[in-house]
């Protein structure tokens, strides 16, 4: 008789055993078609989550190895001023001429006193307080800079709530002039107008800068509550041309322009491990700066996909080893049975080979139906797992999240007057799409398959690799 239809008959007349087979194999593929689902929630989740950040990446110092070395310099040379990492306009192009990058901005952000004019006041004692820090006495501010190669790509005028009204915005031609944008407000009770000159003296009245007004501009956070303090006001912000701030650096010597971060807008999402990369190759000093692609705020939004995605590598490695292990023991306890069956077959010739092909086409067809099956179950199984253990990675996130432990609270003047990742906040993606692919089913055919092989032909060969009558005598 033909082992295959011998395979056959042999399921037909085992139906306890073949539903134990049956019930067991559903499980395993089940549970590891969830594993490999799971996994593939990760890539689109990552690929969401980076659309939703934007495509650019900063290079800015660090704030916590700045730390690390400000409490070094403290401990070696505690009378020695501590000064704010810049980077140097000379660096930063180096990474903008990178065939990733899209376009790219500078930003430097500084306090100033209003020099022959009168600065928007908010409070009429905050013009005029005393700021006493470090080694000298300093007046409090009253106008805040910010210097930009290219107005036209800060938040304020790409979201809309910042509008030229008059004149135009600062371009990358404004390199090595001194112009400015001022608010409308400032420049309606300053009776300021295009073309103009406005000074701008430091804190500290050692330097003044004397700019031209290119540019008139609107924002729409004048409407809203006043602050308590003159330079935090909105209308007393002036945009102004990197080259303009120079003499207000501490680096004022370095060869360039200091600027405080480059940002760089790339083609691509899936550009930016690749540009850093590329970027660590550079002579930056990555002891003090960093790329930054809203590292924190990805990984906040993606981090419990990340490592319910990590929990299920590990479900598939446990499963089909265990599973590879049940099945093992469930064949051998069935071939033991079938010794003296297996023993008569040799004895009038058949051949080896294709009683351990009957074995296998048997476990094969068994393995088949619970295959079959688990496409259609597979899908439920793998989005209430997935729903399952991606709560508890939100949950575990949250907690930590209430504990974040130290955390550096240095930021950049441009920081402050321009908003940081610190300022934003973002919910984790707590609501994923499980769905099986048919990438998933034929991963799921192939160790399916490897499974069934490997649990036949190990407990298989420990038997028929003994004689005819060897297998009959210790049958009896």
């Amino acid at each position: 008789m033909n082992f295959i239809k011998r395979a056959f008959l042999s399921v037909q007349a085992r139906k306890g055993k073949s539903l134990i087979l049956f019930a067991v194999f559903l499980v395993v593929t089940n549970l590891v078609l969830a594993g490999f689902a799971m996994q593939n929630v990760t890539e689109t989740a990552s690929d969401l989550a980076r659309k939703k950040l934007g495509v650019d990446v900063t290079l800015g110092f660090d704030p916590e190895k700045f730390q690390k070395k400000m409490e070094k310099q403290m401990e070696e040379n505690p009378n020695e001023r501590i000064k704010i990492p810049e980077i140097s306009t000379e660096e930063a192009d180096k990474l903008a001429k990178s065939p990733y990058v899209k376009n790219f901005n500078y930003v430097k952000g500084v306090y100033g006193l209003a020099e022959g004019f009168t600065p928007i006041e908010v409070d009429e004692n905050a013009g005029s307080v005393a700021m006493v820090g470090g080694q000298d006495d300093r007046e409090m501010p009253n106008i805040s800079l910010v210097g930009a190669r290219t107005t036209d790509l800060l938040q304020g005028f790409t979201e809309g709530t910042e509008e030229i009204i008059k004149g135009r915005g600062i371009t990358a031609e404004d390199k090595g002039k001194k112009v400015a944008l001022v608010e409308k407000q400032l420049a309606e009770e300053n009776k300021l107008k295009v073309g103009d000159k406005v000074k701008v003296k430091k804190d500290d009245g050692k330097s003044t800068i004397k700019v031209e007004i290119i540019g008139i501009y609107e924002a729409s956070e004048t409407f809203g509550p006043k602050p308590p303090i003159a330079f935090l006001d909105p209308s007393n912000k002036i945009y102004v041309s990197l080259e303009s701030l120079k003499e207000f650096s501490d680096n004022k010597d370095m060869k360039g322009t200091p600027i405080d971060k480059a940002i760089y807008y790339l083609n691509d999402p899936e550009q930016i491990d690749a540009f850093k990369a590329a970027g660590k190759k550079t002579d930056i000093d990555f002891d003090l700066f960093k790329l930054d692609a809203h590292d924190e705020l990805y990984k906040k939004m993606v981090g419990p996909i990340e490592n319910m995605a990590a929990t299920s590598k590990w479900i598939i490695y446990l499963v089909s080893i265990t599973g590879s292990i049940i099945l093992g023991l469930i064949i051998m306890l069935t071939i033991k049975e079938r010794r003296k069956e297996l023993g008569i077959l040799l004895s009038i010739g058949e051949k080896k080979g294709k009683l351990i092909g009957q074995l296998l086409v048997e476990v094969l067809c068994v393995a088949v139906l619970a295959f079959s099956l688990s496409i259609f179950t597979g899908g439920a199984v793998s989005q209430k797992m997935g729903d399952s253990l991606l709560q508890k990675e939100i949950t575990a996130s949250e907690e930590q999240e209430n504990n974040p432990g130290q955390r550096s609270g240095f930021v950049t003047t441009s920081d402050a007057l321009m908003g940081s990742d610190l300022d934003q906040d973002v919910d984790p993606i707590n609501n994923i799409d499980v769905s099986v692919t048919s990438k998933d089913v034929m991963k799921l055919g192939g160790l399916g398959l490897l499974i069934a092989i490997l649990s036949t032909i190990i407990p298989a060969l420990s038997i028929l690799r003994l004689k005819p009558k060897e297998i009959l005598l210790k049958d009896e």
